[in-house]
């Protein structure tokens, strides 16, 4: 079985990129203790530590770059005598669709479904009516198995096209139906680290039953939402049931409305690679490290 061990090994953000200038920077979600964005942080509130070492931050400033989001949706049939948590669903999207586009009205996001199949129910658009009214028509599909992690691997795809924003992000929904996709755990993380995707998820156990792990999910893909979400800057939000859907989805957009590009200054002598690079705060809040860098 693929271990956690070697999963991390493949998630580590390695780069080999000639040192032309003494600054990089990288983009950085910043998370006070109840997991709120931290308005107005100043250099002196961050250190960048690359490779075990530390390096002094000259300058943070908000990320302005546009997105291109992928939201990855659970829309499997429900467990027998449990309801499909439509309303929900379409109320979360809906409420991240609208609060993205309202602070980044350029940042194209698209849709896909997994249930049975992963597939791409909406290219991704800038047009938040299109997004909306393709949600409103969303409804769960008579497969009760999801494919998450084939769908996974088909949106770091579609957002490592070229015309795609720099700033790559998928935000999965799981309603903890089973997984049934064949691919490899390990495959899934080699092609979203590839992708350079800033990765997130939300999963709920409203239709959980007992084909499903403890998680109700299986273990391919909770090793997936919860390694993958901290190796690329990213979280795994959970709840009990569909109704905590449209706070989590919330939370997710208010972070990434609110990420801030972090500048660094490199030593003279510094080596000329590096292999990991993470954002660390000075006051105790939460600072997560995307695999942007520039």
């Amino acid at each position: 079985m693929f271990t956690r061990v070697a999963l991390f090994a493949v998630l580590v953000v390695s780069l080999a990129v000639p040192v032309a200038q003494s600054k990089k920077s990288i983009i950085v979600t910043v998370l006070d203790q109840a997991g709120a964005p931290v308005k107005d942080v100043a250099a002196g509130d961050l250190a960048v530590v690359e490779d075990g070492n530390t390096r002094d931050v000259v300058e943070v400033k908000p990320a302005t770059d546009l997105m291109t989001i992928a939201l990855v949706i659970d829309n499997t049939k429900p467990t027998m005598g449990k309801e499909a948590p439509t309303r929900e669903l379409r109320a979360a999207l809906t409420t991240f669709v609208r609060t993205v586009q309202a602070a980044s009205p350029d940042s194209a996001i698209g849709l896909w479904e997994f249930a049975g199949a992963g597939v791409m129910t909406q290219k991704p658009t800038v047009k938040t009516e299109d997004l909306t009214k393709k949600i409103s028509r969303m409804f769960p599909s008579q497969q009760s198995g999801g494919v998450m992690l084939e769908a996974l691997v088909d949106a770091s795809k579609e957002l490592s096209k070229k015309e795609t924003s720099p700033r790559r992000i998928i935000v999965a929904i799981s309603l903890n139906s089973p997984e049934v996709s064949t691919i490899e755990p390990r495959d899934v993380a080699i092609a979203m680290r590839k992708a350079g995707v800033n990765f997130w998820s939300v999963s709920v156990s409203a239709n959980q039953d007992a084909s499903t792990s403890s998680g109700g999910s299986s273990a391919a893909r909770e090793l997936i939402m919860s390694n993958v979400t901290a190796a690329s800057g990213g979280l795994r939000l959970t709840g009990v049931t569909a109704i905590s859907l449209e706070a989590q989805v919330k939370r997710i957009a208010d972070a990434l409305t609110s990420q801030y590009i972090v500048t660094y200054a490199r030593p003279d002598g510094a080596a000329a690679t590096y292999t990991n690079i993470q954002a660390v705060s000075k006051k105790g809040m939460k600072a997560l490290t995307t695999p942007w860098v520039q």
